[in-house]
């Protein structure tokens, strides 16, 4: 079952390619990362949706030592059915639950050394608050070198593809966007972890052209998915290179326990 799409990016060899949380369902819950998936190029009929089961054939990536991840194969992905939000969330949180939760800073200490077959890369993390949104410029030479890329991969597109794909330009974001919060450890001291799910991106550029949009930004991902009335938790995962370093890769943000119950009863 698909938990998150990461916002695509341009590799060195001028692929577009995205990472993709799951949950494999059988033959128990355990978390599944699935990369490379090059989704904006995928044929409709593979194109799967967040909360939707999926089969798909994998191996295991050599060059990854993450226990999760998975290198999906292509052309293999059969679509299932879709987890709705009726019943307070019920079906999604059943499952979501099952994967269990861990404290940001046991996962960075457990990472400390390096990854590996029994080191947990991708975790369900709860915050001691509402996180605070953190909206700042990215680096001038980072964002010159993924444009170039980016440049690179829609010329190469333009020569080879068929005319009538109507696949958008790849676009850059210009913008890096970074929860800042503590974890429910003891003594935590606070963590800063760039958001990478595709539906921030998406939300930025809804609304970019309007002089609020930070503050519309943070309307949604701080007042709305951290309202008192969620039980909002993180889905967390690291880097290949650079296991101790976490980025946030999406938010669980189910309606509260304690509203669910009251619409129960008086429903």
């Amino acid at each position: 079952m698909i938990l998150v799409k990461a916002s695509p990016v341009v590799t060195s060899s001028l692929r577009e390619n995205m990472c993709v949380a799951a949950m494999r369902l059988d033959p128990e819950p355990q978390w599944v990362r699935l990369h490379p998936v090059p989704f904006r190029d995928l044929a409709d009929e593979s194109k799967f949706r967040k909360y939707q089961k999926i089969r798909v054939r994998a191996i295991r990536p050599r060059s990854d030592r993450r226990p999760e991840s998975w290198k999906p194969i292509e052309g293999s992905i059969r679509l299932g059915e879709t987890l709705g939000t009726d019943h307070g969330w019920s079906a999604r949180r059943e499952w979501v639950a099952r994967l269990g939760e861990s404290t940001m800073c046991d996962l960075i200490e457990r990472n400390k050394l390096d990854s590996g077959p029994s080191t947990p890369s991708l975790s369900v993390v709860r915050t001691a608050e509402p996180p605070e949104l953190l909206i700042d410029k990215r680096d001038k030479e980072q964002l010159d070198r993924w444009q170039q890329l980016a440049d690179a991969i829609d010329a190469q597109s333009s020569l080879f593809d068929d005319p009538a794909h109507n696949k958008p330009k790849f676009e850059v974001t210009p913008w890096r966007f970074r929860y800042d919060y503590r974890c429910l450890e003891l003594n935590c001291r606070g963590h800063q972890q760039t958001i990478v799910d595709w539906e921030a991106e998406a939300l930025w550029r809804r609304v970019r052209h309007r002089g609020d949009w930070r503050e519309l930004m943070r309307q949604k991902f701080v007042g709305e998915l951290w309202a008192p009335s969620r039980d909002s938790v993180l889905f967390v995962g690291n880097m290949e290179q650079r296991p101790r370093n976490f980025l946030v890769l999406g938010i669980f943000w189910p309606p509260s326990q304690a509203l669910q119950t009251s619409l129960d009863i008086f429903s």
